[in-house]
């Protein structure tokens, strides 16, 4: 790829009309009408209400699973899914260095350590055979995070655990509505969770569920949960606003695909330094929380950031890389270049930009940057 020239990415007599991302989270007449259907019935008071009800229905429903479990964040699902999975002090966690930080610091949370494993080359998911050559008689569970709208290869790596009896931990926070050879993402792990935090594609402010087809792990996770009320609850007025956005999830996501795909063509046509990284494998139905842009250097990556910043385009950083924590913190026991080469050249656009109008792609793709 062409080096970033001096010159701002934007030519300076360029101009355009100013482009309207859409806000996030929507304020729609549905959302309303739930918000004060629960307060009329005082439903929003109740332990276990019916919006909780309705909603565990829906997520039952959606996901093809008999257990959910709400929870007050995404974060707190992957460690109750790590208890659950038995994980204590001296046991082994495998996970992509290049993920959620927030993974990494709930297994330390538990005592155990976490053992880092490369990205995968299709994905951006953990690599089969960095997490097959990482095993060891202390490795207890492995996470295994579905990024930036592509699924990992969750069928391999749950054959894997099943062969070496180990938990798979699907981190589906994500990805809500992704659809993997005709299954739900969420539906391959022993445990998978969900994150209902204020910028996600389902989206309460904050909250997260746990899913299992695992009547054992259901078990492990009540006892975890009810002491006897819920230790980590979601609440009644939460739940309802996500009832409405389950509704119109499928539709949202299939708009964000269309447009993220447009991205990619105009981008390519553009000739950027920009590598748009949509999800276009067959039997991948994607579900885009972020959409990958990859530059050819971190300086390249870091002006185009800045410049997205002038224009107002939700753009940012990805997830840096966990390949430099010491030796201490964790056990890293096959190479991680990917890992590190993606953290210093990603940037990522958040999903509410994929909710524009496919007539504005051309100019997202002229702010993005064509140097």
């Amino acid at each position: 790829m062409a080096a970033l020239a001096a010159a701002p990415i934007l030519p300076k007599h360029a101009t355009f009309m100013p482009l309207t991302i859409p806000p996030w989270p929507r304020q729609t007449p549905e959302i309303s009408r739930a918000v004060s259907q629960c307060i009329e019935s005082a439903d929003w008071g109740s332990y276990q209400s019916q919006a909780k009800k309705t909603l565990i229905a829906a997520l039952e429903s959606l996901f093809e699973t008999p257990h959910v479990r709400l929870c007050c964040s995404g974060t707190a699902a992957i460690e109750i899914s790590l208890r659950a999975a038995g994980v204590t002090a001296g046991d082994e966690v495998i996970v992509s260095a290049f993920d959620y930080p927030g993974n990494f610091r709930c297994i330390e949370l538990l005592g155990g350590k976490p053992v880092l494993v490369d990205v995968a080359r299709e994905n951006f998911g953990p690599d089969v055979d960095s997490v097959a050559a990482a095993a060891s008689t202390r490795v207890r569970a492995v996470i295994a995070s579905h990024l930036y709208g592509h699924a990992c290869d969750i069928a391999s790596l749950r054959d894997l655990c099943d062969q070496q009896g180990w938990v798979l931990i699907e981190d589906t926070c994500q990805a809500p509505g992704m659809r993997v050879n005709g299954k739900p993402a969420g539906s391959f792990g022993h445990l998978a969770t969900l994150s209902f935090g204020g910028s996600k594609p389902l989206s309460s402010g904050n909250g997260g569920a746990i899913l299992t087809r695992d009547d054992r792990m259901a078990a492990r996770m009540a006892a975890l949960l009810d002491r006897p009320s819920e230790a980590f609850p979601l609440s009644a007025l939460q739940a309802s606003v996500l009832v409405p956005q389950l509704a119109e999830l499928q539709s949202d996501n299939t708009q964000r695909d269309h447009i993220a795909r447009q991205i990619q063509q105009q981008l390519q046509r553009q000739n950027s330094t920009l590598k748009c990284m949509a999800e276009t494998r067959d039997g991948i139905d994607p579900a885009y929380y972020k959409l990958a842009l990859r530059a050819a250097s971190s300086s390249i990556r870091d002006r185009v950031i800045a410049t997205a910043a002038e224009h107002h385009l939700p753009l940012g950083h990805g997830f840096r890389s966990m390949a430099r924590s010491s030796e201490r913190r964790c056990r890293k026991p096959v190479p991680l270049d990917r890992s590190e080469a993606l953290a210093n050249e990603i940037c990522v656009l958040d999903h509410r930009a994929l909710l524009i109008d496919e007539a504005d792609v051309f100019e997202l793709c002229q702010l993005l940057g064509n140097p």
